[in-house]
């Protein structure tokens, strides 16, 4: 029954992006009031936060009262019982969970029920449909290796043939990505932009598969020079895609004008400067909510992104609000002795493991035979947790590299108050601003300001 619940939902799905700006707004402020209410009569963090800020569900009409609570930040998640995050009624063990790496080095668990793992797909996928995905084509994802089953749901609609998808692990060789991509010749390709950057320099010179029609790249920030390589290797048009584990979708480029439409039938995104909402063009901090998730709500969230507002609809026509810049997470890939690179985010991948201690983390290779892994514990851990997270971190480096573990009191961030905490000192696509291609190699709406 559930499973085809789900289906229902994807079948009504996206319907908003096909209206006015006033009718796509209503829905946004109709699905917002309605997770008001279920956050503050279910969850006990926000009916506590509510009741602080004086106010009860009645108050909020639009996403505009939203400014009447406080923002919400990572540690003030992971400071609460799991029973006062998660909706009551909810049995955890039948969760998915997500842990995020996040752009500050602070993993958070995200826990969903089957119905909100299924929305956070439907999300991508209206989304993918809307830079031109047929439901024939087939998509090869680069991403994290994951034991967990997709729902249901989701399997139903594959089995007639509809969205197929292949998973290729981000950790394999840059080499053996390229040999799969052209064995298995998908119609599109998504990953991290900085590891389709890197295996667009495999491709490069190789014969262009001309059953691929577009890249999509997220996770990371994508600069001019990245989008260059990355289109020139795979032989094919690049579009960006700004999300995250707990909200999914956010914002996606627009292939008319460059800008990054926000879904706003997903989620409320503010950018914020000190709290008071920006203009056009100004920079601010990221702060979301999301719409649909009902296990683990997420209201009035920092990110920990910065973005340039665009302006209040783009002027491609279609109804949602736009960011022009968005600046968030870099990760690089890691030189090893041995000839190998590894990408920098599977170590993070073995550092959630140890969610329950490690507040924040910043991992930095300094030498190809050398890395540091700092970190700001919740609580000490004992020497025997340090040495098996250092072996397991030696065993996915190999011979030949030094790992050193530095208990730290706190992470500091770097210039401009960013954290950038998987990076290598050896040499970053982030880092090469210099070689960026010239402005005249872009259309104009497709210019990295």
């Amino acid at each position: 029954m559930q499973a085809w619940t789900d289906i229902s939902a994807l079948a009504a799905s996206g319907r908003s992006a096909h209206g006015s700006r006033r009718e796509l707004l209503d829905y946004r402020d109709r699905l917002l009031r309605r997770i008001i209410h279920h956050a503050y009569e279910k969850v006990p963090y926000y009916r506590e936060l509510f009741e602080r800020a004086g106010v009860v569900p009645e108050d909020f009409k639009t996403a505009e009262d939203l400014a009447r609570i406080p923002v919400t930040e990572k540690r003030h998640l992971r400071k609460e019982p799991k029973e006062h995050v998660l909706a009551a009624g909810t049995d955890s063990k039948r969760l998915f969970v997500r842990t995020t790496t996040g752009s500050t080095g602070e993993p958070l668990a995200v826990m969903k029920t089957r119905s909100d793992e299924f929305l956070f797909h439907v999300s991508r996928l209206r989304v993918m449909q809307d830079l031109g995905l047929r439901p024939s084509d087939r998509m090869a994802q680069i991403g994290r290796r994951s034991n967990r089953q997709a729902p249901l749901s989701w399997r139903l609609i594959q089995r007639f043939g509809l969205f197929r998808q292949d998973r290729i692990y981000l950790g394999d060789a840059p080499d053996q990505i390229a040999d799969v991509l052209q064995k298995i010749k998908p119609d599109i390709v998504t990953g991290d932009a900085a590891v389709m950057d890197r295996v667009s320099l495999e491709l490069a010179g190789r014969r262009h598969d001309h059953h691929l029609r577009f890249v999509v790249t997220g996770g990371e920030m994508l600069n001019t020079f990245m989008r260059k390589r990355i289109r020139e290797g795979f032989g094919a048009d690049v579009y960006d895609t700004y999300s995250s584990e707990e909200m999914s979708v956010i914002a996606w480029e627009c292939r008319e004008t460059g800008l990054y439409h926000v879904r706003e039938d997903n989620v409320v995104a503010e950018v914020l400067d000190n709290g008071r909402p920006v203009k056009e063009g100004e920079r601010g901090e990221v702060v979301v909510t999301a719409l649909h998730f009902r296990a683990m709500p997420f209201l009035r969230y920092r990110l920990g992104d910065e973005a340039v507002k665009g302006p209040d609809v783009c002027p491609c026509g279609k109804p949602f609000s736009t960011l022009k810049e968005i600046s968030g997470r870099a990760t690089d890939y890691l030189h090893l002795p041995d000839g190998r690179e590894i990408f920098a985010a599977a170590v993070a991948y073995i550092l959630q493991e140890q969610i329950a201690w490690i507040e924040r983390y910043e991992f930095v290779q300094e030498r190809r035979d050398g890395v540091v892994l700092r970190i700001a514990a919740l609580i000490p851990p004992r020497a025997d947790v340090l040495t098996a997270l250092k072996d397991k971190v030696e065993g996915l480096l190999g011979p030949g590299v030094d790992v050193r573990i530095e208990l730290v009191p706190e992470i500091q961030p770097g210039p401009g108050g960013k954290y950038r905490v998987l990076r290598s000192l050896l040499g970053s696509p982030y880092d090469m601003k210099e070689m960026a291609a010239p402005a005249d190699d872009f259309p104009p709406w497709r210019r990295w300001k």
